[in-house]
């Protein structure tokens, strides 16, 4: 996971302060005991000027360049650890405490073991205008943002392309629901 980050981190250099750009600083502790890490800060002038590099003639680059056209902002934590317990579901804590409130709405929770993946939308006057993704096990830890994402399919691209996050496929496949009194095996 960590050298798709390292394709995206050419991409990446300055942060700026918008409503729904959360505070990552307290995940800067991870730094120093991470074998590996990614930090990416990236504002809106930063994101179309990495984005006019793109190729739009390679289909993985244009779907990348479509994906981030609407993106404001782009800020990435990822770090992966040489041993367990390096550190704790508890540790993000202070991500998610900046998480209540009116504006964030959570989308996806899943925890099972010592594994968390998070997905939480951001709404400004009944839009949807940022996402936030936190994925931990072991030895690794992801949080991004992405400010400006008004789609989950654009957050599913952004995810897999740059955060090298693959969304499980409820979340970028939804069924369709089924007619009244259909059932599964109809």
């Amino acid at each position: 996971m960590i050298r798709k980050l390292m394709v995206a981190a050419w991409l990446m250099i300055a942060g700026t302060c918008l409503a729904q750009q959360l505070d990552l600083k307290s995940l800067d502790k991870f730094a120093a005991l991470a074998k590996s890490k990614t930090e990416i800060n990236m504002d809106e002038s930063m994101v179309k000027a990495a984005a006019s590099f793109l190729d739009s003639k390679d289909k993985d680059q244009a779907v990348a360049r479509k994906s981030v056209s609407e993106l404001k902002g782009f800020f990435l934590r990822a770090y992966e650890f040489n041993q367990k317990g390096s550190f704790k579901l508890e540790d993000l804590k202070p991500i998610s405490d900046q998480l209540k409130g009116p504006y964030w709405t959570p989308f996806l929770q899943v925890q099972e073991n010592n594994e968390q993946m998070e997905i939480w939308m951001h709404r400004t006057n009944g839009q949807m205008d940022g996402m936030l993704l936190i994925a931990a096990e072991d030895k690794e830890v992801v949080v991004m943002n992405a400010v400006g994402v008004a789609n989950l399919s654009d957050f599913a691209a952004i995810s897999e392309k740059l955060g090298g996050v693959e969304l499980p496929s409820p979340v970028t496949n939804p069924s369709p629901p089924k007619p009244a009194g259909q059932k599964d095996d109809d």
